[in-house]
Order: structure tokens, then sequence, then C-alpha cells
């Protein structure tokens, strides 16, 4: 019997949150923390507003956040504003390093798919999940 489209969905969430939830236990993150060190650029200092909303939370949720974020080392505060009432925060090398961390376990779960996957069929395999993407997310 042909599975539907929909439970193939949530065969997939339910792995990649099972990979996600692994990845943070061992590095003892939070969903948030885990979401925030991956919306930042390494590179680029960015607004707590635009972070607490890429973590998916409220600005008062995703103040509290940052502000565990900032004690336990992974951003800091950062300059490049100039509204002072706009605080930007960067990755530390701490934040930078748990990151690629981060990265790295992704990439090895990729590589997972990549070999037992033709070029072709992962090239077709992107095309069909943005696709999927761009018509639940539109």
């Amino acid at each position: 019997m042909k599975r539907n489209v929909i439970d193939l969905i949530f065969e997939l969430k339910l792995s990649c949150l099972t990979k996600e939830e692994s990845i943070r236990e061992k590095l003892a993150l939070s969903p948030a923390e885990f979401r925030g060190i991956l919306s930042i650029d390494p590179l680029t200092a960015m607004p707590c507003n635009l972070l607490s909303k890429k973590m998916g939370l409220s600005v008062s949720r995703g103040s509290r956040v940052i502000n565990k974020m900032m004690k336990s080392g992974y951003i800091k505060e950062a300059g490049g504003s100039d509204d002072k009432r706009v605080m930007n925060v960067a990755l530390t090398a701490k934040g930078i390093n748990t990151q690629k961390k981060i990265h790295k376990m992704l990439e090895d779960c990729e590589s997972v798919i990549r070999k037992k996957l033709s070029g072709t069929e992962v090239d077709s395999l992107r095309k069909s999940l943005e696709k999927i993407s761009d018509v639940l997310i539109s």
C-alpha cells in the first residue's frame, strides 16, 4: 500500500527531530539555543528582535533565551546599531565552535543520505523537497 505524502513528511520530521535532539543533548543546548546558534552568521552581528524571530520566539521570551546564551558564553553584545534601543549580538569563539560542531554533525547525517543515493537522486530529492517546502510554507 502506498503511503501518503503527508505520512512520509511526518516520518521524516520525527527522524529529523530525533537527530536534532541527539545533537542538542550532546552539546547541552535547549531547542531555542540550538536554533539561535544556527541562526547567527559567525561574521555578522544581529539585532536581538531578529534573533528572537529566527528562534521562533516572542521578543520577550527571546530576550530571556538570549540572556541565557550570553551567560553561557555562546553570544556577546556587539555594536553596529545607531539606535540605542536596539541591542545587537554576535557569536563568541565558543558560539562559533559550537556552531561548527552542529554543522559537522548535520553534515555526517547528510553524508549517510549521499552514500545511499546517486548524485542524480540527491538532486531530484532536493528539488522535490524544495517544491514541498514551497507548497507548505507559502
